[in-house]
């Protein structure tokens, strides 16, 4: 569960940039059936009209922390060329279950360049194409494209290609409705959109398996600009897994 709200909440190009900068940051909880809690994840996203950073840290909490020890940062650079946002690096570290890997991710144009210590055992069936890592973001990056899409139009529309080292996949969004939501520090209006995560290679077909579609609220910007998750909510064989707006502070 923690890794699908990491990867969903990371874990949001037609995009237009601000006109001057901006830093939000946000803090969620995740949980199941609403009283068990899973762990905390801390964003922190700045802009400016040439340049933006993402940073990212996760680990579990309460009950979670007794089974499952799983503490992950990252960080995400790169430029705002006019409507569009080009990511030049993506750094990742991931502590969990005694295990640490590092994935560092380095884009000069179109071209990817990865470094994974240590190596995956395999890279998926079939394996991200150089093409397909090229044409996709990071999964920080992602996370602010797509949220920005929906910020433009103002509505549940738009979709993201990422690529986070080892799987290659697309995060979509579709209307459901909207209304008011009052949580976290958030007070305003909000989007119901339905999230779909689509695996396209670098997954094992386990991977591929019975994933739910995530009933998610996306905060609606007063002018058009990012639009933050507010709450993600998926079923699990557990009950409902929710990730929830706990802190939120925009500085412009």
């Amino acid at each position: 569960m923690l890794r699908v709200a990491f990867t969903l909440g990371l874990a949001l190009l037609a995009l237009a940039a601000p006109a001057h900068a901006e830093t939000l940051r946000l803090r969620y909880e995740a949980s199941v059936l609403g009283v068990v809690t899973l762990g905390e994840a801390r964003y922190e996203i700045a802009t400016t009209p040439t340049r933006f950073a993402v940073r990212a840290n996760l680990q579990t909490s309460g009950l979670a922390r007794l089974f499952d020890q799983t503490e992950i940062s990252a960080s995400s650079s790169g430029l705002v060329l006019g409507a569009g946002l080009a990511w030049t690096r993506y750094d990742l570290s991931h502590a969990y279950a005694g295990k640490f890997r590092r994935v560092q991710l380095n884009r000069v144009g179109t071209i990817v360049s990865a470094q994974i210590a240590p190596l995956y055992g395999d890279m998926g069936d079939p394996p991200a194409s150089i093409a397909q890592q090229s044409s996709s973001y990071d999964p920080l990056t992602g996370l602010l494209a797509l949220g920005r899409q929906i910020g433009v139009a103002r509505g549940c529309a738009g979709s993201v290609l990422i690529f986070d080292g080892r799987g290659h996949y697309r995060l979509a969004v579709a209307p459901k409705g909207q209304g008011q939501f009052d949580s976290g520090g958030y007070v305003g209006p909000a989007l119901n959109c339905e999230l779909r995560y689509e695996p396209i290679a670098g997954f094992d077909m386990p991977d591929r398996a019975n994933i739910p579609v995530t009933d998610a609220w996306f905060a609606l910007p007063e002018r058009s600009g990012f639009a933050a998750p507010l709450r993600l909510t998926a079923p699990t064989p557990l009950g409902d897994a929710r990730l929830e707006l706990r802190g939120y502070e925009r500085m412009d």
